[in-house]
């Protein structure tokens, strides 16, 4: 396998590296004091207040909020009124799938023809 000189940089770089005297001990505590020092200054981190209300701001909050919920309720709604109002159209551009798939009697039938079939009426 070919190398490319890229890897070839980059591998005698990494020699550099391995071979380079390690930093001595006081320059190590010198930036472990100054990272501690930075860490204790920086701002507390406050955590998120508990959902009040109970299960419904619980049940938003697992949406993602109320952008989220907005946008599965304007989802939900579209498809119930697509459902209720153009089977046809929806058959249609599915190729008769629907119709099909509901053995032929079509894709909403009616409600007296359900009774019958259970024998309720």
């Amino acid at each position: 396998m070919a190398t490319e000189p890229e890897d070839d940089r980059l591998d005698a770089l990494f020699a550099e590296a391995r071979g380079a005297a390690r930093p001595g001990d006081d320059l190590v505590a010198r930036v472990l004091a100054d990272a501690a020092a930075v860490q204790a200054a920086g701002r507390p981190v406050q955590p998120r207040p508990a959902p009040r209300g109970g299960g419904w701001s619980g049940f938003v909050s697992a949406l993602g909020g109320w952008p989220a919920l907005s946008g599965v309720t304007a989802a939900g709604l579209v498809g119930l009124a697509l459902g209720f109002w153009a089977p046809e159209a929806i058959d249609s551009l599915s190729g008769g799938q629907l119709w099909l798939l509901s053995g032929g009697g079509g894709t909403m039938p009616e409600i007296g023809m359900l009774w019958a079939e259970a024998g309720d009426v």
